[in-house]
């Protein structure tokens, strides 16, 4: 699967045949609200300082599906709902920035490399995936890890995206 940024609010995820199978679409670079596409949309929200839920909608009722929270030591969890699974995204302390997701049990389930792309204002992502995970590795989680990188990116470099403490 990869990555393609279309520009600095907008990412398409594909897979082998160049096919889209999701989407990312943030409303303002603030990447306090967006929607994901894939076989269903989705919407996801800014509800609290360093807290993003993502909710489906149902016959006009909304619920959450999964939830993401900046936590403590630079790491952020993903947590999905229905699935009882719970994720944690972390930067490496290495001087090239790569992100990466891992299981409860440690595991390193995808990695996210970001390139600054000059002409859109925004990172392109390379996209590797753990083999023996990738199973695992849904559109939809992959969609998670990726607004993850997106708003790691921004809190590194002084963007819009709130923090883990608010003042």
């Amino acid at each position: 699967m990869t990555i393609y940024t279309t520009n600095k609010t907008h990412f398409e995820l594909k897979n082998q045949e160049e096919v889209a199978i999701g989407s990312i679409a943030y409303s303002n670079t603030a990447f306090n609200e967006g929607k994901l596409k894939l076989e269903d949309n989705y919407s996801l929200q800014l509800v609290s300082t360093g807290v993003w839920v993502t909710l489906s909608s149902n016959k006009g009722k909304e619920k959450i599906v999964a939830a993401i929270k900046v936590e403590a030591g630079g790491t952020m969890s993903v947590q999905k709902i229905n699935k009882r699974k719970k994720y944690f995204f972390k930067k490496s302390a290495n001087w090239k920035i790569r992100f990466s997701l891992f299981n409860k049990e440690g595991d390193e389930l995808l990695t996210i490399i970001p390139a600054v792309n000059w002409e859109k204002e925004s990172h392109d992502f390379v996209l590797q995936l753990n083999e023996e995970f990738e199973s695992e590795c849904d559109s939809f989680l992959i969609l998670q890890a990726l607004h993850c990188a997106n708003c790691s990116l921004s809190m590194m470099t002084g963007g819009k995206v709130p923090a883990l403490v608010s003042i």
